[in-house]
């Protein structure tokens, strides 16, 4: 009986000082810097442009496709363009 009181204290100890730990940094372990609305904005539009670009080069393909296989490169290509920004953005979220 000793021994479990014991042990419940100590585990309302661990928790008590990673709630205090946790109340000095909100944010997690790393301390994320805040961007202005402004920074913000121009991340995501610079985004939504390189979406764009990207789009507008595959219909290019597209259009210019001759034969099923020239139909097929395009959805690779579209597909390997989303698979580099999908990684791309997930790099950045991890910094």
């Amino acid at each position: 009986m000793k021994k479990l009181m014991v042990v419940l204290i100590v585990i309302m100890l661990v928790l008590g000082v990673s709630i205090l730990a946790y109340a000095q940094n909100p944010e997690g372990s790393k301390p994320q810097e805040k961007m202005s609305i402004d920074q913000r904005k121009a991340k995501l539009i610079s985004s939504i442009d390189e979406r764009i670009n990207m789009l507008q080069e595959v219909k290019a393909c597209v259009s210019a496709a001759q034969t099923p296989e020239d139909l097929r490169k395009c959805r690779e290509k579209l597909r390997e363009e989303r698979r580099g920004s999908s990684e791309e953005r997930k790099g950045q979220r991890g910094k």
